[in-house]
């Protein structure tokens, strides 16, 4: 397993749990899709440049890719496993309530520079996320028939993404002997 995708909702732990895999594996690209979709003060690219951009880091023998649902239809064909964490609707909502006063003033790793969380505009979008709950569900499961023989994780809880760990840890570990 050499390219995977971590997708969910808004506030699901899509970059965090990114990142702890990229550092399980260090010769695994993280990649994150805001970054890609971004500029400066929460401005999206042009939908073509962003493509361009996608189309070209998923052309890399190797990666981990976060992004919300609409990552998948660019980046499912590709992939060789699906971490889709799902937590519950109180948990994200907390993460997305705390998030800005954990990044005040700041641009989160994951994205660009110039994009600072300040907790009134992230308020707003996060009162939008949580109304539009059952849409990245939705969406995710549609595209799931589309996942064929790849293994998907369905994280609800902790354990859960545990047991993601130690299969990239294993995939890595078989990659690495010969």
């Amino acid at each position: 397993m050499h390219r995977l995708i971590v997708t969910g909702a808004n506030g699901a732990g899509k970059s965090h749990l990114a990142r702890r895999l990229g550092a399980l594996r260090p010769d695994v690209p993280v990649f994150s899709y805001d970054a890609l979709r971004l500029t400066r003060n929460w401005i999206k690219r042009p939908h073509a440049e962003t493509v361009a951009a996608l189309t070209n880091d998923l052309a890399a023998p190797a990666w981990i890719f976060e992004g919300g649902p609409s990552l998948l239809r660019h980046a499912l064909p590709l992939a060789d496993g699906l971490v889709w964490l799902d937590p519950p609707f109180l948990t994200r909502a907390w993460r997305l309530m705390a998030r800005p006063w954990r990044n005040l003033g700041r641009t989160r790793p994951e994205l660009p520079p110039g994009n600072v969380d300040w907790p009134w505009q992230q308020y707003r979008f996060a009162l939008r996320s949580l109304r539009r709950n059952a849409l990245p569900h939705e969406e995710i499961t549609d595209r799931l028939a589309e996942a064929g023989h790849r293994p998907v994780w369905h994280c609800r809880t902790g354990r859960d993404v545990v047991a993601v760990e130690r299969a990239w840890i294993e995939a890595g570990d078989r990659h690495v002997r010969p």
